[in-house]
Parts: structure tokens; sequence; C-alpha cells
């Protein structure tokens, strides 16, 4: 599942925090996307939660935010 973030120095310190913050994504960014298209893969398996998906959802959120305030 793809979840777009915009800007690659977006995507790389969202992906910093992400990683400290324990959910593992995959940061796919330029060449493989344009510039300005980075984005997470996300691969959600049968075992897991409601709660594992709602947590990874929040953690997310809240990294990616954290990142576009901190790219401006």
């Amino acid at each position: 599942m793809p979840v777009l973030i915009g800007g690659t120095p977006t995507g790389r310190t969202a992906f910093g925090l992400i990683a400290r913050a324990g959910l593992v994504a995959h940061l796919v960014e330029q060449p493989a996307v344009a510039s300005d298209a980075a984005r997470f893969r996300m691969q959600a398996m049968a075992d897991h939660s409601d709660d594992d998906v709602d947590t990874a959802v929040d953690i997310l959120d809240t990294c990616i935010r954290e990142a576009r305030q901190t790219a401006r």
C-alpha cells in the first residue's frame, strides 16, 4: 500500500522518525519516483490486528506531519 509523502527531503526525515518509533516502512524516492512523489510502501499481513493497523497509522501520521513541519 503506498503512503504518499511529497518531497524526498520530507520522506527521508519521516523515514528516520518512523524507524525510531519502531515501525518498518520502505521509503521509495527518486529515481524510482519523481523527486516530489516520495512514498512509503507498506505491507499488511493477515496476522496484523486492527490495533496493529491503528498504531501504524498513528505513527505514520505523527511522523509525516513532523517531517513536513521540519522541511519548511
